[in-house]
C-alpha cells in the first residue's frame, strides 16, 4: 500500500506556490508521490474564465517534470459534468482500495471544506493535509482540525510552508496588463503561456 497525495485545482495557471505546497505535503507527510489532478468543471469557479484543458494540462506537465515523485493525471478531465472532489476520491478509492489517499489543500480552502459537496465523503476517503504558510494561523487551524475530527471522524494533518503571496488570479491580471509573470511560475510555464497566448484578450483557445 502506498501513500498518494492528491493535489487538485483548476491550475489556471499552475504556479510556484502550488509546487511548494505539494513539496511540503510530500516531505512532511512522508508521501510516496503527489498526483497533480486539474479540475474539469469546478462548481465554485463558474464565474471565472478557465482556459481549455489542453493548456492547463500541458502547463501542469511542465511544472512537475524533473520531479519523479510528482505525477500528472487527467483523471478529472476524462469525466463528464461537474467534478466534485468527494466523487473523485470515492472513485479513486474504489479503483485502488489498497492505496492510502491524502487530499492536499491550502489554509483558505481548509476552512471552507464544510461548504464543499459532501465534505464527509472527502474526509472518509482521504486524510486531509492542510498547509499553513509560515505557520500563520496554526492555532486556529488546529482548533478547526479538532472540530472536523470530532464531527466527521476525520484524519487531518497540518503542514507548514513558506509565506507566498501568489494566486492564479493575480498572475492572470499581470498577463492581461502585459506584465512579466515569470517569477511566479515553474520553469517552462511562462514560455508556454507566451507561446500559446494564454490569458490574452480575445484568445479563445
Amino acid at each position: 500500500m502506498g501513500k498518494t497525495g492528491i493535489m487538485g485545482g483548476t491550475f489556471n495557471p499552475v504556479h510556484i506556490a502550488h509546487i511548494k505546497m505539494a513539496e511540503a505535503a510530500y516531505r512532511q507527510a512522508e508521501l510516496d508521490r503527489v498526483v497533480f489532478m486539474p479540475s474539469k468543471n469546478p462548481p465554485h469557479k463558474k464565474d471565472i474564465h478557465i482556459i481549455p484543458e489542453k493548456h492547463r494540462g500541458a502547463m501542469v506537465k511542465l511544472a512537475v517534470s524533473g520531479r519523479p515523485y510528482f505525477v500528472y493525471s487527467d483523471f478529472e478531465f476524462k469525466r463528464k459534468g461537474i467534478t466534485y472532489s468527494a466523487t473523485t476520491l470515492e472513485l479513486l478509492h474504489m479503483q485502488h482500495p489498497e492505496e492510502e489517499y491524502f487530499f492536499i489543500m491550502g489554509g483558505d480552502s481548509f476552512f471552507q471544506i464544510e461548504s464543499w459537496h459532501m465534505p464527509g465523503k472527502i474526509m472518509e476517503h482521504a486524510t486531509v493535509i492542510a498547509a499553513s504558510r509560515n505557520g500563520a494561523g496554526m492555532g486556529q487551524m488546529e482548533a478547526y482540525a479538532d472540530k472536523l475530527r470530532s464531527k466527521y471522524n476525520a484524519r487531518i494533518q497540518l503542514v507548514k510552508m513558506p509565506q507566498m503571496d501568489i494566486s492564479s488570479s493575480c498572475i492572470r491580471k499581470i498577463i492581461l496588463s502585459g506584465g512579466d509573470a515569470s517569477m511566479y511560475l515553474p520553469e517552462g510555464v511562462w514560455e508556454y503561456i507566451k507561446n500559446n497566448r494564454c490569458y490574452c484578450p480575445g484568445n479563445g483557445q
